[in-house]
């Protein structure tokens, strides 16, 4: 066999060579392809939000004012084993309020009939873990919901295990509560039918809005549905968002994640890159940055501050 005849091969160094430069090109197309997926899920995000404004907007036109952040917990219709005539354990919220005008009507149906732990609880699951893309598309975990209303500055330090006052280390009044979406009141006495801290005897309104819907922000991601990594929600007596799930406190922005209960409080989106999703009362969506300061935020979400706020 002549020389000439010899198959040609790659010799060692030229293999590595091969290896290097294959190398190098995954490692430029993976964070590029990285950041085309976090693009993509930051835009679902987005309409995930004006979904949830147009909600809004379509509870305001039936009612003539958005939803409670937070109201009395309600009757069940359905009668119950240990309970006839059904139970109050039905803590409402807004986005309880919204799931007619986000094509979850039998939903809301299901959950107005019963009293959650009340037996027979065959309809536990099919209510306390839901999963609704409008909701929970970014957590991927049933029955939590990725955004929460911006309710105001909140307390000075949050005082730990205080759910009934919101982590107000003292009664907080109506005025701690600047934003669109309020608490009708806070501590439902059933058998007394009141509040043990009454706030609002109206949902507020647009015309309340003084600062403008498109100047004043009233929901933003959050990326902690409960400070107890989920027990809160999953259990039957507080099932559905309620007091910490409801709403985020604007000073708590900036803290580091996770670990604390300041942490927790905050608005801060679940995706990587140091930015929520807000949405304004006016049914637009803002990308804010982490970095904001928590009384820029605050005059954000206030409706009727007055303040000359803008965010760059």
């Amino acid at each position: 066999m002549s020389r000439n005849d010899r198959r040609a091969a790659f010799t060692l160094i030229e293999l590595l060579v091969v290896i290097a430069i294959l190398a190098v090109l995954i490692g430029l197309l993976v964070p590029a392809v990285q950041r085309v997926r976090l693009a993509a899920i930051r835009m679902q995000c987005q309409n995930n939000l004006r979904q949830v404004g147009l909600a809004m907007h379509s509870h305001h036109d039936n009612t003539s004012s958005f939803p409670f952040a937070s109201g009395r917990v309600r009757k069940g219709l359905v009668a119950h084993v240990d309970k006839p005539g059904g139970d109050f354990a039905r803590p409402q919220s807004w986005a309880i309020s919204i799931l007619p005008h986000i094509e979850q009507g039998a939903l809301a149906d299901l959950y107005n009939q019963y009293c959650l732990a009340c037996p027979p609880e065959t309809q536990e699951e099919q209510i306390v873990a839901a999963k609704i893309k409008v909701y929970n598309a970014n957590c991927g975990v049933p029955g939590a919901v990725d955004f929460s209303a911006l309710l105001g500055p909140g307390p000075a330090a949050p005082a730990a295990n205080q759910l009934e006052l919101w982590f107000f280390p003292k009664t907080p009044s109506r005025n701690d509560f600047t934003g669109i979406l309020v608490p009708e009141g806070l501590g439902w006495q059933p058998d007394e039918g009141r509040y043990s801290v009454s706030l609002y005897s109206a949902a507020i309104r647009i015309g309340d809005i003084q600062d403008g819907s498109s100047n004043t922000w009233m929901i933003a991601e959050s990326d902690q549905y409960s400070l107890d990594g989920g027990v809160t929600w999953l259990d039957s007596h507080y099932s559905w968002p309620y007091a910490l799930d409801v709403g985020r406190y604007t000073r708590f922005v900036g803290i580091g994640k996770k670990g604390t209960v300041a942490s927790a409080l905050a608005p801060r989106s679940r995706l990587a890159g140091d930015q929520f999703q807000a949405l304004a009362g006016d049914g637009s969506v803002r990308t804010v940055k982490d970095s904001i300061s928590g009384d820029l935020l605050a005059s954000m979400a206030s409706r009727s501050g007055g303040e000359a706020a803008s965010v760059p």
